[in-house]
């Protein structure tokens, strides 16, 4: 059995178009499963407890609705108090109050 030209063209042309698509769709997973290591960082902080007693400026500010001046009230307040004894006592900051609490609830701990 002898192939024209053109069946030839024709069975080289779809290989060649299966052989790409099959190699974008290799890259493109590979993209899709890596993530940086600054997306990792932001994922341990959200998840990750924090220690009101020990806790640094940048992990206070890890917490929902608290911001800069806030963790800088946290500090201020530990040092100028002691340690907090209880989460709840964390209310006697200015700006922080119990709806603020139940929010990171399940990420204070002392």
């Amino acid at each position: 059995m002898k192939l024209s030209p053109f069946s030839i063209c024709a069975v080289m042309a779809i290989g060649l178009m299966s052989f790409v698509h099959t190699n974008l769709y290799a890259a493109q997973e590979t993209q899709v499963k890596q993530v940086s290591p600054k997306a990792m960082e932001t994922t341990s902080d959200i998840t990750s407890k924090v220690n009101i007693n020990k806790a640094d400026l940048a992990e206070l500010q890890s917490l929902k609705g608290i911001g800069e001046a806030k963790a800088k009230s946290i500090i201020e307040y530990r040092n100028k108090n002691g340690q907090f004894k209880d989460v709840k006592q964390l209310m006697e900051v200015s700006g922080i109050g119990e709806k603020l609490l139940e929010q990171n609830a399940d990420r204070l701990e002392i």
